[in-house]
């Protein structure tokens, strides 16, 4: 069977449509919401998984008087990129139960998506490729079939499925999406012949065991919450009862972005207020002012490494980031939460970081991969650069007028600039592009970062142009001070041999030296400053540092969340086209001790 290979994100076509995609996406988000067309026709309907299930003649679901004591949900976040790390996880997932120490930890009844379920844009086929055939492979490969619909509901033999949308589940609109996760009109369908699939909105409600529940919230690209959304979960908590606890699903981990760029830009600080309304509805005092529900769990997927806060006012109450499904790895060692908060005290309000996986010194160990090996890694990148290297060199090329020391050289290529409008434009296009690009959210080191990332490509490109000048006097059998006459008497020949050196040069140089540079710049930006970590570690497009999590209520209400990693997913594959294992075994870990909220 195919197998789908880690998006190529530096790829200059993947650039192109990747843009594309997200410019049509926002436009018609902001104007045209789909989640307003798919709107909930009633409110105050949630699935309730605190009791147990029976199918009805359409094979739909309805409830017993049969309370369930206790439940297993796993949950895993951006998942759809290549095949090994994707199919590891989802491998992981499907099996009947995992072993910890010497504790068995059976399937997830309910398994939660928590965003970004395809790379890297949606359409019908990449959710295909990416993600509906290595979850189907996997639950076949287990020896676990589903069965055939009938008239009981056995959830540790039928799992059921609910997604959130993350902002590449968003760039086809979400018309992808509902196609697999949420269009049915009587009968529940199966995704990955597997897992039932139950929801008919982006955004979703489930009663569990225990006196808890599970809110999963659809933020659309901006962050942003519709007002039917709101309105939705406002009759939802209208349902809680007194002391009830809810795990809050969310696509984005604001908590930690807002911690990271507090000191420089309130724009991440606005973003987390426009959930404190659904926050503040959710846990309302008017209904049980005694004894109001509470958010003790919030999940986020978007950034691909495992990340747990705990609060410091003695309730455990936990904000986990794990979006480690298949996506490439994010770094951990892009901020320090103890060092931004040393010397300072603590309200009951804060929250403490706790654990982060990989820690920041294997994080800090893998990008020193960018420094010379960007290139290697991301060898379609250097087609863009051995394009507009020579462009660029043939445009800023001024007339030295027989004079070849480099001062003059340089006075030269001012003097072009100056002279020749369309050069000028390439220049500040250039600059102006790469100060956009700097991954900063202060002014004054996104235009000086800018500026020095442009100036270093504008000076290869300057070196590059006149080092071919220099090889095409060598082939037309001059010198430097004889160019000009000679010039005068072949002018044809003369141009003809310096334009075809400059794009030769030009592009070979450029190929190899604007990646390096790209890498350097990357390296450069993360290492030191604690920027770009999506476009560094995308760029090492790291299958390994796999993580998921299982979820536990138990018969006391209590919950336990356990978090598993897979250190080094396999490469080589047994298939025999239905049905595929790993070459060499594995079996996920822990990455710390259970956590358990009382």
């Amino acid at each position: 069977m195919a197998k789908a290979r880690m998006v190529e994100w530096y790829n200059p076509m993947q650039l192109l449509r990747t843009a594309k995609k997200t410019a049509f996406s926002t436009i018609i988000g902001e104007n045209a919401d789909p989640r307003l067309v798919n709107a909930p026709s009633s409110y105050g309907k949630f699935f309730d998984y605190s009791v147990l299930l029976k199918r009805t003649t359409v094979g739909e679901f309805e409830e017993t008087t049969d309370l369930r004591n206790e439940i297993w949900i796993d949950y895993v976040a951006d998942v759809g990129d290549g095949w090994n790390p994707t199919y590891a996880v989802a491998y992981s997932l499907a099996q009947k139960s995992l072993s910890v120490d010497d504790e068995t930890l059976p399937r997830g009844e309910v398994l939660i998506f928590g965003g970004d379920q395809v790379y890297p844009t949606a359409t019908s086929e990449e959710y295909e490729n990416r993600l509906t055939n290595p979850y189907r492979t996997a639950f076949a490969s287990v020896g676990d079939p589903a069965a055939e619909f009938g008239p009981n509901a056995d959830l540790r033999v039928e799992p059921h499925v609910f997604a959130l949308p993350g902002n590449h589940d968003w760039y086809d609109s979400l018309v992808s999406f509902y196609k697999i996760f949420c269009t049915h009109l009587f009968n529940c369908r199966r995704f990955a012949n597997a897992w039932v699939t139950r929801q008919k909105r982006s955004y979703f409600a489930l009663k569990l065991p225990g006196k808890w529940w599970l809110i999963g919230a659809d933020l659309q690209l901006s962050h942003n919450l519709d007002v039917r959304q709101l309105q939705y979960f406002e009759s939802i908590a209208a349902k809680f009862g007194a002391g009830d606890r809810i795990i809050l699903c969310v696509p984005e981990p604001f908590w930690v972005k807002a911690l990271k760029y507090r000191n420089m830009t309130d724009f991440f600080q606005k973003k987390e207020e426009t959930l404190e309304r659904l926050e503040r509805t959710l846990t309302s005092t008017k209904i049980h002012p005694d004894d109001p529900p509470k958010i003790r769990l919030y999940l986020a997927g978007d950034l691909h490494h495992y990340r747990r806060f705990e609060s410091e006012d003695g309730e455990r109450t936990q904000k986990i980031t794990a979006g480690g499904g298949g996506a490439f790895l994010h770094p951990t060692h892009d901020f320090d939460f103890d060092a931004a908060f040393a010397g300072k005290e603590k309200s009951e309000n804060d929250f403490t970081l706790e654990k982060q996986y990989p820690d920041a010194a294997t994080s800090r160990g893998l990008d020193w991969f960018n420094l010379f090996g960007f290139g290697w890694r991301n060898k379609t990148f250097g087609i863009f650069t051995a394009i507009v290297y020579p462009i660029l060199a043939l445009l800023i090329h001024g007339d030295a007028r027989g004079a070849f020391d480099w001062t003059t050289l340089f006075r030269a290529t001012i003097d072009r600039l100056v002279e020749e409008p369309l050069s000028l434009l390439l220049v500040l296009l250039l600059i102006g592009g790469l100060i956009f690009f700097t991954d900063s959210n202060s002014r004054f080191q996104k235009w000086i970062g800018g500026f020095l990332h442009a100036l270093a490509h504008m000076t290869a490109a300057f070196i590059l142009g006149w080092l071919a000048f220099f090889l095409a006097l060598k082939f037309m059998g001059t010198t430097a001070g004889g160019y000009v006459a000679y010039r005068a008497a072949h002018a044809t020949w003369a141009n003809i041999c310096w334009f075809a050196s400059v794009v030769v040069v030009g592009a070979v140089g450029g190929y190899f030296i604007g990646s390096l540079l790209m890498g350097i710049y990357l390296f450069v930006s993360l290492h030191i400053f604690g920027r770009h970590d999506n476009e560094a570690f995308s760029a090492l497009k790291i299958q390994d540092f796999k993580n998921f999590l299982r979820l536990h209520i138990d018969r006391e209400g209590g919950l336990t969340i356990y978090p598993f990693k897979i250190e080094r997913v396999p490469r080589k594959w047994i298939d025999d086209g239905e049905k595929c294992r790993p070459a060499t075994p594995f079996e996920p870990e822990l990455i710390e001790n259970p956590i358990k909220i009382s």
